[in-house]
């Protein structure tokens, strides 16, 4: 079953003649036999070459209705012949190897490697292998939380917040509550959800003292996230003195807070969910809400309920009316020590202060200041009622008549006085002899549940906040 196929390239008709029978075959049978002999022709084929030269078959450019250039048939470039194939039907041979090309055959100027300058078994693709970060050089991994922490207490806030920028671990260290204790945010410009991820980290101690602070108070986001539990903030002092805050930001941010000691709203606006919310803080010993307003004996009245430790209380100069002060004034807690009422210039009466000083017997401090409306009846209901008073402050009480400061010296505890714009030098003078014990205006501004008083702009009711 062999048959030798010879192709004649020159025939004009096109057929082809078999050795073996004679006989002519069609077109297509023709074409068909060259296929099968390019086809193993192409099996012997291990390699393309990029670069070499491939031959052209006449019959080949015939069949697809081409021909040989004239240049190359005058200068009797030969024409190529098959070679002959022999055919085995029962056993065909393998198929053809592909080689994958391979960029290393890429030269920078366009050009390729010659396929000999390429071994085949010396030819790899390989991944050069990543360095697993973690296992390199960090001297950091070495170290535990409680050493790294330690290094971390040093540096401050705004290198801490770069370096949890650093990776997870250092993300978690530098976020730990035990850095954030204590942070003071006064006089700065704050985003909205900046205060909330302060409150989230486990702050203790805030100051935001003529800070403008953003509304909302916490991310949109964090509603999105039901693993995230209710908020409850750890802060303990506030101090938001002359805040710019709208009152929305202001309930956010007072709706977390439950276990305030030390507040200061002073010069912010107060609605009745505010007051509520401060109403919560049942260990509440210091509150501030000089210049307030809106301020209303309901709203206050809620406040004073429920704080029954309140020691220190600012109420200067919240426009409160008679009705109000004769209301809060039977409202205060008998823990009461320290009390600013000062600014009721046409509402504060004597019957107030007798009022107050039957509800809070305990008084240290009391300014009485701008009080316009009291008389020597007052100074006398503080002699005979508030025995342990150390500071007295009668600033602008223009109808007190001035011999009544000479009663004073039958209060043993009595420490400081100020009587500002009401008595001449030498009556002042006359007042210092007659009270040797007693130290008459040292101070021209109330300390009354003030955080920050005097030149301690780094502190808030003597607490440290700045690093």
């Amino acid at each position: 079953g062999r048959s030798v196929v010879e192709e004649l390239p020159e025939a004009p008709d096109m057929k082809v003649n078999v050795a073996s029978s004679g006989e002519e075959f069609p077109h297509h049978t023709r074409k068909r036999s060259y296929d099968k002999e390019n086809s193993n022709n192409n099996m012997k084929c291990t390699r393309w070459s990029l670069g070499g030269d491939v031959g052209t078959n006449p019959p080949l450019l015939a069949d697809m209705g081409l021909s040989i250039l004239q240049d190359e048939e005058a200068a009797g470039v030969p024409t190529p012949t098959p070679p002959t194939t022999e055919v085995n039907v029962d056993n065909p041979p393998p198929p053809p190897k592909v080689l994958q090309q391979s960029n290393q055959n890429i030269i920078s100027n366009g050009s390729f490697f010659s396929d000999d300058s390429v071994n085949e078994e010396e030819f790899f693709v390989y991944k050069r292998r990543r360095l697993d970060a973690i296992a390199g050089g960090d001297k950091f991994n070495r170290m535990s939380d409680e050493l790294i922490l330690a290094v971390f207490r040093w540096l401050p806030k705004f290198m801490l917040a770069r370096c949890a920028q650093v990776s997870r671990r250092w993300k978690r260290l530098a976020f730990d509550e035990t850095l954030w204790r204590r942070l003071d945010l006064g006089g700065k410009t704050l985003k909205p959800g900046v205060v909330g991820r302060v409150i989230l980290r486990g702050s203790n101690i805030l100051r935001l003292a003529k800070a403008e602070v953003g509304n909302p108070i916490f991310s949109p986001q964090l509603h999105y996230l039901p693993s995230i539990p209710p908020i409850r903030s750890k802060l303990q002092y506030l101090d938001l003195s002359m805040a710019a805050i709208e009152p929305q930001a202001l309930e956010e941010l007072l709706s977390v807070c439950f276990d305030l000691k030390k507040l200061s709203l002073e010069h912010c606006t107060l609605t009745q969910s505010v007051c509520s919310h401060i109403a919560n803080n049942s260990n509440l010993e210091t509150l501030n809400l000089a210049m307030c307003y809106g301020l209303c004996h309901s709203y206050l009245v809620n406040i004073l309920n429920h704080c029954k430790r309140l020691q220190s209380l600012n109420l200067a100069w919240t426009a409160l009316s008679a009705g109000d002060l004769g209301v809060i004034c039977r409202r205060f807690p008998a823990s009461l020590e320290r009390l600013n009422i000062s600014g009721c210039r046409n509402t504060l009466s004597d019957a107030h202060v007798r009022l107050l000083a039957e509800q809070a017997p305990g008084l240290v401090e009391l300014d009485v200041s701008d009080g316009t409306q009291l008389t020597a009846s007052a100074v006398s209901i503080i002699i005979s009622e508030l025995r342990h008073v150390e500071y007295l402050a009668f600033s602008r009480c223009y109808t007190i008549h001035p011999d009544a400061y000479l009663e004073l010296k039958s209060m043993p505890h009595l420490l400081y006085l100020d009587v500002y714009g009401i008595l001449s030098e030498n009556a002042l003078s006359t007042l210092r002899l007659s009270l040797p014990h007693i130290n008459i205006n040292k101070y021209l501004f109330s300390s009354v549940a003030r955080p920050t008083v005097g030149i301690r702009r780094t502190s808030v009711w003597g607490l440290r906040v700045r690093d």
